[in-house]
């Protein structure tokens, strides 16, 4: 079995590190083993916290554990020198998660699974909600929070759900795809969609990829997210995300219909929200299409929201 690192970027949230580095003590790998795999933290905002937390974790982990960090800030720099550390040290296959989810024990044995099984470069896994998470019952029908959809596909044919908070990506993508700064490109280092602009570069590429439904991961939102603001702000940057994806992908008369479509999405937006009247949860669901169609114009002028530098809850910079 060719080696697999495990990559966790973290940004000024040891808290949640610590919850995930607990999980990945129980981590089963059946027979592909413990003594194959390394788990490489990057740390985007040195301080010294990320690596003491470490140094107190190391022996209860029961594979090699990597700390580097990141002076630059951004998730693409994050990222990109997680994979310089992977295949520094030899790996194969690098497996995403982030520092706000929690992987089931066999979340990476699905994974490693569905690759030996398919051959596939990429293979992506799906995500839960967990039971004790205090989603308030006006959010619960927002998008964000809908349970991802197997059968859904985005317009690249890739899974509409697919992302790097459970990847695994082969060393010969990664190298593929390598770029002057690395597989993850600068340009979205700060607004996002990095990873969803790695896989569609792969599937161009004519690179493999499957999914292993299996392999679940739980997502753990802030108490911050989980306000009317944080929400907001998040169908604000997503809808930014999607044009600037589309603007690096697609062809020039499909974009330029897409500015279009945007417009009158905001216009959809502005009537659902004179007509919804005063429930709460409808309101969100009408204020978070707004904002996501804001989000969209905003990013057709050419800016770009820098949704990876700040928290809205203190005002610190994060990465």
């Amino acid at each position: 079995m060719s080696p697999v690192a495990i990559c966790i970027c973290t940004c000024d949230r040891t808290h949640l590190l610590a919850r995930v580095l607990h999980a990945l003590e129980s981590i089963e790998l059946g027979e592909f083993g413990c003594e194959n795999v390394v788990l490489i933290v990057v740390d985007n905002r040195p301080d010294g916290r990320v690596r003491s937390l470490c140094e107190s974790m190391r022996s209860r982990l029961p594979m090699t554990l990597h700390v580097v960090e990141e002076q630059q800030r951004g998730i693409s720099f994050a990222r990109n020198r997680g994979v310089r550390e992977a295949l520094a040290l030899g790996a194969g296959f690098v497996a995403f998660i982030d520092d706000d989810d929690l992987p089931r024990p066999d979340w990476l044995l699905h994974l490693l699974r569905t690759q030996h099984e398919t051959g596939a470069d990429l293979v992506f896994g799906l995500w839960s909600l967990p039971n004790d998470l205090p989603l308030p019952c006006w959010l619960r029908n927002t998008r964000y929070f809908r349970p991802p959809r197997r059968e859904d596909r985005n317009r690249f044919g890739l899974p509409g759900w697919a992302g790097t908070y459970n990847v695994l990506i082969s060393r010969h993508a990664l190298e593929m795809l390598d770029g002057p700064e690395g597989p993850f490109r600068a340009e979205f280092a700060h607004c996002g969609g990095e990873d969803s602009d790695l896989f569609i570069r792969a599937k161009h590429a004519g690179l493999s990829h499957a999914c292993a439904y299996d392999s679940i991961v739980l997502r753990i939102w802030e108490t911050h997210r989980l306000t009317l603001r944080g929400i907001l702000r998040r169908g604000f940057q997503r809808g930014g995300s999607r044009v600037h994806i589309a603007r690096a992908h697609l062809p020039a008369e499909q974009v330029r219909g897409l500015v279009w479509a945007s417009w009158r999405k905001l216009g959809k937006a502005l009537l659902r929200l004179t007509l919804t009247g005063w429930r709460r949860s409808r309101l969100v669901g009408s204020l978070l299409a707004l904002a996501h169609s804001l989000g969209e114009i905003y990013a057709w002028t050419g800016m770009r929201y820098s949704f990876y530098l700040r928290r809205p809850d203190d005002g610190r910079r994060i990465g």
